[in-house]
């Protein structure tokens, strides 16, 4: 992303292109495997078998062993006659989705499975149909699947051994024996996290992510204020988020118990509508949920043949009933619904797979934008609100909502950090940090955090700070203008994160950047005569030079003349470096020397600079400060930089976090040279090839 604006009319619209507008994208780098594995296979005349997920026991487990035994490895022609991979007949109906755990499945994985049901389109882009066990589809043992990982779809391609007992598939498997979609599917899902162990240690929510690429909530309802519950169905329902309810009464059990209501334990039910009802007892709140297998029906108060429908009109019965033609799809109160449910998740889908499904078409789709960045220690890596010092360095969005809007924006915000999947050494496995975000509403005026600000200012929301891959926050924000914070709860974690902004009201989100600027150019003020009594307090340090060197002097010569009263201008003396690095802001003939008549301005702008380092140092004539202050220093010795550019000058002159005046200095050498040299290129060439960031960039580099 190039954070370098051309032009002050076109600057909303610049610092928007620096944002992706959709939520997932599929990239395909290389070509895919699978392709070429199928090659292989056919003219060689053999079935695949997985060299990286074998069928051994390093592929069951790496800690525990499964209490089954013996597991014997088979494939799909070996269990039964007539394998398929999903059964055509079936291919659009709910049994589709009649998935069982088997002794060892995962109920979880079960559930997320499941609560595709109502998009299709989502399950074909994990489990592409276009392949089988007959000739047709040229058979070679090979399936694929694909996942969401860190905004990228990657594909798996796993063999067709599968582990069984007594014949038997023991992980998870369709009812119908002869289908085996969703057994080839977990394997997929057990290499993806290393081995089918690791699945055990997961989630509904993290597997929801895994699956469809949205950004996942989870509620806990058991001890959830209702009202609040309530707001947040009401809120999701509408838009382009799905909802999946379920009842977990024994986390440590995988048996799926079916209640004397009617409902089923551990079994993904989906929120598809809200209504009011006014009845004889007043006015009921109603969800209308749905089960994907069509069976496991509410069997309570508003269930189908419940007493309470008739209490109502013939017009609103009309109304609701329409509502639940679909098989397994049912009223209960909002009350029941609170009180039996223990977990909602809600999955929010972005703009592209909302497109993408037609059955989320009746939805209001969110706007949405993305972007990568990293948190660098010494750069933007400022941590949690409490470090007041350096959190404003922390990466900064804004989100500005139009006052001309009526409405409230309803605002989904996530931050992911990046994680590891197969990694099954938990000491290998990269921890991962305590993340989340700070959101600010700042003055129109106000282009950027700063540290006095934060520190007079409390956010308007502050997330827990979670040890999770992904924080998720589902708020309102009235017209005005935000600054979105991503961050680790403590400064300087090196690490990568993906920030998703989703709104569903007209909004402008771009990355809080500068542009690369020097805003007053010193060594042209200093070198006029007319404008600078410096200049002629310099004229007295000329003709003692001019008795004493040549009338152009190399490094050397400069570093024994800046030697002789550094103090005025430096905190340490001059290095032969410094001055080499001096004398390239002259050279224009590239000589390697630098005229007599430079030095004094030279000399004063290294006053100026001082000057502006003195505000931020540590210490009395230390001459250090932390790399955190440098955008400030910067700006103080009249430059404005791209957090692009920004990193790459802390990387280059920082060190330990630490930015020395010496480094100072020349990190403002280079910025100088680059400028000189995107206006020289700019002035020969009609059309300029690069842009001043990428010349800025390759300055600080060379």
């Amino acid at each position: 992303m190039n954070g370098h604006a051309n032009g002050h009319a076109n600057k909303l619209e610049d610092k928007q292109s620096t944002l992706s507008r959709y939520c997932t994208t599929e990239r395909r780098k290389t070509p895919s495997s699978y392709i070429a594995i199928k090659r292989s296979c056919r003219e060689k005349g053999i079935l695949y078998e997985d060299p990286d997920f074998p069928a051994a026991a390093k592929s069951l487990y790496h800690h525990k062993k499964p209490n089954l035994s013996p597991i014997v490895w088979m494939r799909p022609h070996e269990i039964c006659q007539r394998p398929r991979f999903i059964e055509e007949a079936a291919a659009d109906s709910a049994y589709r989705f009649c998935v069982e755990a088997g002794e060892l499945g995962d109920q979880w994985l079960l559930s997320a499975v499941a609560s595709l049901a109502l998009t299709p389109k989502f399950l074909e882009r994990v489990v592409p149909s276009d392949q089988g066990f007959d000739a047709g589809h040229n058979y070679c043992g090979a399936f694929r699947f694909r996942f969401w990982h860190f905004g990228e779809w990657r594909e798996v391609v796993v063999d067709d051994k599968l582990p069984t007992h007594k014949g038997r598939l023991v992980h998870l498997q369709c009812s119908n024996s002869t289908e085996f979609w969703a057994a080839l599917l977990e394997k997929a899902y057990a290499k993806f996290y290393g081995s089918y162990e690791s699945l055990l240690a997961g989630t509904t929510t993290k597997a929801l992510q895994d699956l469809t690429g949205g950004i996942v909530q989870s509620f806990g309802l058991t001890h959830q204020d209702r009202f609040l519950t309530f707001q947040v169905l009401n809120s999701a329902v509408p838009r382009s988020s799905l909802l999946i309810a379920t009842i977990i009464q024994d986390k440590d059990s995988k048996r799926q118990l079916r209640l004397r209501n009617g409902l089923i334990t551990h079994h993904a039910y989906s929120v598809t509508g809200l209504a009011r009802v006014r009845g004889a007892s007043g006015e009921t709140p109603l969800v209308r949920l749905r089960n994907p297998w069509a069976r496991g029906e509410w069997t309570g108060a508003w269930s189908e043949r419940s007493w309470e429908w008739d209490g109502l009109s013939a017009r609103d019965k009309e109304l609701l009933s329409v509502r639940v033609a679909n098989d397994g799809e049912f009223w209960m109160s909002f009350e029941d619904f609170a009180r039996h449910f223990t977990q909602l998740d809600l999955v929010h889908i972005g703009p592209d797979d909302w497109m993408m499904e037609n059955a989320l078409h009746s939805k209001q789709p969110w706007r949405a934008v993305l972007a990568r960045r990293r948190w660098r220690a010494g750069y933007n890596a400022g941590g949690g609100p409490s470090y007041t010092d350096t959190t404003s360095m922390n990466p900064q969005f804004r989100v500005q909502i139009p006052r001309a809007t009526s409405n409230k924006c309803h605002v989904v915000v996530s931050v992911t950090q990046c994680y590891e999947t197969n990694v099954t050494d938990i000491k290998k496995r990269k921890p991962l940090f305590a993340i989340g975000f700070a959101v600010y509403e700042v003055p129109p005026s106000m282009q950027r955090l700063t540290p006095n600000f934060v520190a007079d200012q409390k956010p308007l929301d502050v997330t827990n700070h979670s040890i999770a891959r992904e924080v998720v926050t589902f708020f309102t924000l009235p017209p005005g203008d935000y600054i979105v914070v991503p961050q680790t709860n403590i400064p300087n974690l090196d690490g990568k994160f993906l920030l998703r902004i989703l709104t569903d009201e007209q909004s402008n989100i771009w990355e809080v950047n500068e542009d690369n600027m020097l805003i007053k150019n010193i060594a042209l003020e200093f070198s006029d005569d007319s404008t600078s009594a410096l200049h002629k307090e310099g004229k007295s340090i000329l003709p003692k030079l001019l008795l004493k060197y040549p009338p152009e002097v190399d490094a050397s010569q400069l570093q024994k003349i800046l030697k002789s009263n550094w103090k005025s201008y430096l905190c340490d003396k001059p290095s032969l470096e410094l001055c080499k690095s001096l004398i390239m802001l002259k050279d224009y003939n590239i000589s390697g020397r630098i005229s007599l008549i430079d030095i004094p301005a030279l000399i004063h702008m290294l006053q100026f600079w001082r000057l502006a380092f003195q505000k931020f140092e540590r210490g009395h004539n230390s001459g250090k400060t932390s790399s955190y202050n440098l955008r400030a220093l910067l700006w103080e010795a009249g430059c404005t930089v791209s957090n692009k550019v920004l990193e790459c000058l802390v990387l280059r002159f920082a060190k330990n976090r630490i930015v020395t005046t010496e480094s100072y200095i020349m990190a403002l050498i280079r910025l100088y040279l680059a400028h000189e040299r995107y206006h020289n290129l700019d002035t020969k060439m009609k059309s300029n090839p690069i842009s001043l960031e990428e010349m800025t960039l390759m300055t600080i580099y060379s």
